[in-house]
């Protein structure tokens, strides 16, 4: 699971926009993070996804080249996690190296943060446009 964070102006903005519109501002946020927000990080973590370059009679498409992410939804929040034929993208991401694959590239977290600056501007232009 990534970590990130976000900018303290951006977060003191996105606040004052939901100070400002009031009750329904939740339910803004949490429909542009769990639509466009959602696809916005997978698309980011999908760019920087390294491609294994294996291939053998029966082998699934590579998770480079097939959609091996889902979402969980919650309350102002979404979460990108991997489908269970793609649990193994954990060891390039989070795992350590050997001598055959280079582990701890923590790409689930640099998608999601090169995502949060166009995130916040998603949120912040609802609510201003529901305002």
């Amino acid at each position: 699971m990534a970590t990130f964070e976000l900018d303290a102006q951006e977060l003191d903005e996105l606040q004052q926009k939901m100070e400002e519109y009031g009750e329904g501002a939740a339910r803004q946020i949490n429909d542009v993070l769990h639509g466009e927000g959602a696809k916005e990080i997978n698309d980011q973590i999908m760019r920087i996804l390294p491609a294994s370059g294996r291939h053998w009679k029966g082998k699934k498409a590579p998770a480079s080249t097939a959609q091996p992410f889902t979402q969980e939804d919650g309350m102002l929040s979404v979460t990108i996690k991997t489908v269970s034929a793609y649990n193994y993208l954990y060891f390039p991401d989070d795992g350590s190296n050997t001598k055959k694959h280079a582990g701890n590239q923590q790409f689930m977290a640099s998608g999601a943060e090169s995502a949060s600056d166009r995130i916040m501007e998603l949120c912040i232009g609802h609510l201003t446009e529901e305002f």
